[in-house]
């Protein structure tokens, strides 16, 4: 099975911890105990504004935990006169329980910045 959830037009967060990616979540009816989901979480085209080596901090949520393992991108320069764009994919294997499972992709920003989409980006889950 796979389940499949794509953003559409400009989103930021300036949050310094973890908040859902609007639009990037997928909802499996019913698990099936001891199955491992693949979830992929990509952000072609993001950006960071800030001061301070600006850059963001991505992960994928099941049923409101976050995975272990986040992603991210920073700049090489502390204050960049023009932000660059990072692309960023995070893959994770995560335990799927046997319920409804909520599985949404996060992102914040690091050291103040602001973290800026505006191309699709994608949240692909299969099993």
């Amino acid at each position: 099975m796979i389940l499949y959830a794509q953003s559409s037009g400009e989103h930021y967060t300036d949050s310094g911890v973890l908040v859902p990616i609007p639009g990037l979540s997928v909802t499996f009816t019913q698990g099936v105990i001891g199955a491992v989901v693949t979830a992929i979480l990509n952000l072609p085209l993001p950006y960071a504004i800030g001061t301070d080596f600006p850059g963001g901090k991505v992960g994928i949520s099941v049923n409101g935990a976050i995975a272990p393992v986040p992603g991210g991108f920073t700049y090489n320069e502390q204050n960049p006169p023009v932000p660059g764009r990072i692309p960023t994919t995070l893959v994770v294997s995560v335990p799927l329980p046997d319920k409804l499972t909520f599985i949404m992709g996060m992102w914040s920003g690091v050291r103040g910045s602001r973290i800026i989409i505006d191309s699709p980006a994608t949240l692909t889950v299969f099993f």
